[in-house]
């Protein structure tokens, strides 16, 4: 990995925001043809989570995880906390609003120097119980979204593959 563009030849994720998990549910099954979304309420997903650097006292979402084949779509609806990466992008009464893509590495500490050799640093970050190291990188003013980086462990590559499975049975 040697520039910011590789940190793109792995995106398995395309990210939304909404204000109302069950209706953006209810639109990718019923209108975009998806399997069942899996949903999680007030996950605050065991972890620990920076904001700007800062440990986040309190991080909650709800989310909701589908597959489309090998692409993951994941709707968050931020809760209460440190969430206001999510809930600035929110439109109001729409279904979901895009915010970023998720892109897989195989080595977290090597994607952040690549981003900081890039001028970029992280707006979020952390660990979530051990399942997921993961950062935001904000190329809202450049590219119009976030950017996600993550290093999944074993357990979460199984989670992914199920939803897949799912989503092609």
């Amino acid at each position: 990995m040697r520039t910011f563009s590789d940190l793109f030849r792995n995106v398995m994720q395309i990210a939304y925001v909404t204000d109302d998990l069950d209706a953006a549910c209810d639109y990718f099954e019923s209108t975009l043809g998806t399997v069942a979304c899996d949903k999680s309420y007030k996950a605050s997903l065991g972890g620990i989570v920076y904001v700007d650097d800062r440990p986040a006292q309190e991080w909650v979402i709800d989310v909701a995880l589908v597959n489309a084949g090998a692409t993951n779509l994941e709707i968050i609806k931020p809760v209460s906390g440190a969430v206001d990466l999510y809930r600035g992008a929110i439109r109001p009464g729409v279904p979901a609003t895009f915010h970023h893509l998720g892109c897989k590495v195989d080595d977290f500490d090597e994607a952040e120097a690549v981003i900081k050799a890039s001028g970029k640093s992280w707006k979020q970050h952390g660990n979530l119980a051990g399942a997921i190291r993961f950062g935001y990188v904000d190329m809202t003013a450049e590219l119009g979204h976030y950017v996600e980086i993550m290093e999944l462990a074993p357990s979460s590559v199984e989670r992914f593959a199920q939803l897949e499975a799912l989503s092609n049975a």
